[in-house]
């Protein structure tokens, strides 16, 4: 079997390693605005479809400071503040 190696600089490798970043985190932003979830607060189960991830890990985010919204014993999320609070952690 051939093998092909390409050998990059630290400097290379850092700005590819960006450009895949901003490539998936675009593409990421792109599919979400593009699923059938259009309004903008979300239940706990919608929001746990909309970031991909099962409600253990949704509650375990709440406790890392997780934005949300409660009104009387209701449980809100916001779109918009869910995504800033995810590009904040990266």
């Amino acid at each position: 079997m051939n093998t092909i190696q390409i050998v990059l600089t630290d400097e290379q490798l850092d700005t590819l390693q960006q450009n895949v970043y901003v490539t998936v985190s675009n593409a990421i932003s792109q599919a979400r605005k593009d699923t059938a979830l259009e309004k903008r607060y979300l239940r706990k189960k919608e929001a746990c479809a909309y970031l991909g991830i099962s409600n253990n890990t949704l509650d375990k985010w709440i406790e890392l400071g997780f934005p949300r919204i409660v009104i009387d014993r209701t449980l809100l999320f916001d779109k918009q503040a869910m995504d800033d609070w995810l590009m904040n952690q990266a």
